[in-house]
């Protein structure tokens, strides 16, 4: 079974990084409008947004406000991107990591993996929530692949890999140009 869980995660990873037909029609701007909440008033997103303490994480984002927002990260990792040039930045906080790319010298996101079940999404699912709490917060208009559920909304996807009936992982992805 964890063989399977670790394929399944390859696969997310591999599907975030594919080239893939889903190019937006208008270009990804970087946004680093937080208000003094870590907020940003101005988010305009039409994908999903990931909020942690009260800062709201859009993929595509500008990483450097929503850095400062959330303070000092646990951990921290860099190594060449697997898929676009320049430098993937792994930050790891309490209960998620937060990936990113670089594009034009900016530091954007590109996806936050679950950790644990000490965060949500905005809908409230957590780790080990139901494949029933999923299908009511999100619907039926999911992509399967085996034994993960993609919802893709604007420039993002967010899946769900279900084990048992249980969500086993939790991973925002951006869609890149």
């Amino acid at each position: 079974m964890k063989k399977i869980s670790i394929i399944l995660i390859i696969l997310i990873m591999l599907t975030a990084c594919s080239g893939g037909n889903n190019t937006p029609s208008t270009p990804n701007e970087p946004v680093d409008n937080l208000n003094e909440n870590g907020s940003d008033d101005n988010l305009v997103s039409d994908g999903f947004v990931f909020e942690t303490n009260g800062v709201e994480i859009a993929m595509n984002q500008e990483v450097a406000p929503i850095i400062e927002k959330l303070g000092d990260s646990k951990e921290y990792f860099e190594a060449e991107h697997c898929a676009l040039p320049g430098l993937e930045k792994t930050y790891t906080y309490n209960g998620f990591e937060l990936y990113t790319y670089e594009k034009n010298g900016v530091d954007s996101v590109s996806s936050i993996l679950f950790l644990d079940d000490s965060v949500k999404t905005k809908e409230g699912i957590y780790l080990y929530s139901s494949l029933d709490d999923v299908l009511e917060a999100y619907g039926d208009d999911y992509e399967q692949k085996l034994d993960l559920y993609i919802y893709e909304r604007g420039d993002s996807q967010l899946c769900f890999l279900i084990e048992d009936g249980e969500v086993t992982s939790i991973e925002y992805i951006a869609i890149t140009e």
